[in-house]
């Protein structure tokens, strides 16, 4: 298994929680599979190696980031050369461009093809792993939409794509009090708060988000807070805050630990998700988990993914959703029910599920 998602900055996105998610899963099984982790020649192993998680032989050269996808299709080509291994799974592209072990790739998301006017230098880097897709024995998604863009941009076989969808890690549960108080201290959080959690690039929308709650403050004193490393994207997130009024309602507090993370799910009054398209979509799943209510615009894998558990509201429509805010705010009963509801349908993902279908398409693959 491609394990570089494990180290680096991959680590503590989305990607780095799905590989990590699945090999939990692998451990619950009864039989899991035996795994070895393909990883970077100029980084740390991640925490994950242990004895029973052991690296493979050959490590992968590290070249620059525009060039990377390309030269891994002959990179990771070679590593496996003369791999003692049955199966080799591209986590996050990766894929050889041949190979004698079977290859199965999943495929988180095509925004890149999906919106190319914001992504170009990502979609050219990312071509050639797009054309090789048709070629692997197996491709997973990790939703409908996802699945849906593959075969329209790779034109890969639908009897060789399977949707597993990811899971939520066992310690997404709502905080305790003593957890959110010593977190409000920690940032000086004295109001009510709405959430808003990733890398607010041009895809999650801040202009849009500075709007909702622009509108929502029409209504209620409460303020925003984004979590998440904005990296090269720091001064638009606060510009566009500063533009549209919330200067001084507003906090954006960067990458934040897990545990924080969960305290500041479980007190926010709402998570509010602006992203324009998710190929799965885990933060309003985590919130849910955590006993908050979601409002998420109804686009891309959101619909599948929320479940009906989560507010849903026309996409782009800023009014809509602030109304949509608003309702939760007032109405303390339906907000109580959406928690419930929250909590049940989020319980429904986790990663032994996962891991169950992906072993099963392992074995599938071999028996061909």
């Amino acid at each position: 298994m491609d394990g570089r998602p494990l180290q680096g900055a991959s680590s503590v996105r989305g990607i780095g929680s799905y590989e990590r998610g699945l090999l939990a899963g692998f451990r619950e099984l009864a039989d899991p599979p035996e795994v070895s982790l393909l990883l970077s020649a100029h980084q740390e192993p991640p925490a994950e190696v242990t004895t029973a998680l052991r690296p493979a032989p050959r490590r992968i050269r590290v070249v620059h980031p525009t060039l990377q996808p390309i030269a891994d299709t002959l990179l990771v080509a070679n590593a496996l050369r003369g791999s003692n291994a049955d199966l080799y799974h591209a986590i996050e592209f990766g894929q050889p461009v041949r190979s004698r072990l079977p290859v199965v790739v999943t495929v988180h998301d095509l925004i890149p093809f999906v919106m190319p006017r914001d992504y170009p230098w990502v979609r050219r880097a990312r071509v050639l792993g797009l054309r090789l897709l048709r070629h692997a024995d197996a491709v997973i998604t990790v939703s409908e939409a996802t699945r849906r863009d593959v075969i329209r941009f790779s034109k890969t076989d639908p009897e060789r794509i399977t949707v597993i969808a990811e899971g939520i890690s066992p310690v997404f549960q709502p905080a305790s009090a003593e957890a959110m108080r010593r977190l409000r201290d920690k940032l000086g959080l004295d109001r009510p708060f709405l959430l808003a959690v990733g890398t607010f690039d041009p895809r999650k929308r801040v202009a849009l988000l500075a709007d909702v709650v622009r509108r929502v403050r029409r209504d209620h004193d409460i303020e925003l807070v984004i979590a998440g490393d904005q990296g090269t994207f720091a001064g638009a997130v606060t510009g566009e805050l500063a533009r549209a009024g919330l200067g001084e309602h507003s906090r954006v507090i960067g990458h934040v630990t897990n545990d924080d993370l969960i305290a500041l799910y479980t007190a926010a009054a709402v998570f509010v998700f602006t992203s324009a398209y998710e190929g799965f979509g885990l933060p309003p799943l985590e919130a849910m988990a955590c006993g908050t209510p979601a409002v998420v615009f109804d686009n891309s894998s959101l619909h599948e993914v929320s479940g009906g558990a989560a507010s849903m509201v026309p996409d782009g429509d800023a009014g809509a959703m602030a109304e949509s805010i608003n309702n939760i705010l007032d109405d303390v009963p339906a907000r109580e029910r959406q928690r419930s509801a929250g909590r049940a349908w989020a319980a429904t993902f986790t990663w032994r599920r996962a891991a169950e279908i992906t072993h099963a398409t392992y074995r599938a693959v071999l028996g061909r």
